[in-house]
């Protein structure tokens, strides 16, 4: 495949200011004899230029455990990031594409809040009955089968925690993948 020409920095100014002013990517192209995907590249570098050039005057800070820190400095190590502030800063800068709500998890976690208020509901009644026998000096109104639906009940409410907890951390374990790709991304553009 033939390699295309290239650019020179006065070029790259003309289609990124070119670009600002709305005329089409192809006719840029078309223009500059590159492709479409070049003029793409180009504003996207001037852009990234910009960001990562432009003057900081704000200012984060978060405090963590030593635990937290120690984590946190192994995985910028393994990324090749020289300070926690180029990490934080290429976490801040992707963090657009990063923390999006997730509509499943959503969802599912909606549901699950639904039968578990349907659940309270029963455990209130149970609840009120046996307080009742309680004041009145009489034992429990259970059947032996009625245990058992409670003891059901019971065993239902742990599932349904034990799912909340896998969907949790199938959801951090999504979001670690994803934030670890960024950093890599990230730590392999400032090679």
């Amino acid at each position: 495949m033939p390699r295309g020409r290239i650019l020179t920095q006065s070029e790259r100014l003309v289609i990124v200011r070119a670009a600002a002013k709305g005329v089409g990517k192809q006719q840029i192209a078309q223009r500059f004899g590159v492709t479409r995907r070049t003029i793409d590249y180009t504003i996207k570098r001037e852009k990234d230029r910009r960001r990562d050039t432009g003057i900081r005057t704000a200012a984060a800070s978060v405090t963590v455990t030593p635990d937290e820190l120690k984590a946190f400095d192994a995985v910028l190590a393994k990324r090749g990031f020289d300070s926690r502030a180029d990490g934080l800063r290429a976490l801040m800068q992707a963090s657009n594409g990063i923390f999006v709500p997730d509509e499943h998890l959503s969802g599912e976690l909606s549901s699950f809040r639904a039968a578990l208020n349907r659940v309270g509901n029963n455990v209130t009644q149970i609840a009120r009955r046996m307080n009742e026998a309680k004041k009145r000096g009489m034992p429990a109104p259970w059947s032996e089968r009625q245990y058992e639906e409670i003891r059901s009940l019971a065993g239902m409410i742990l599932e349904m925690g034990d799912q909340i907890d896998l969907l949790v951390r199938r959801r951090n374990a999504a979001m670690g993948v994803t934030v670890d790709e960024v950093l890599r991304e990230f730590a392999l553009g400032t090679e």
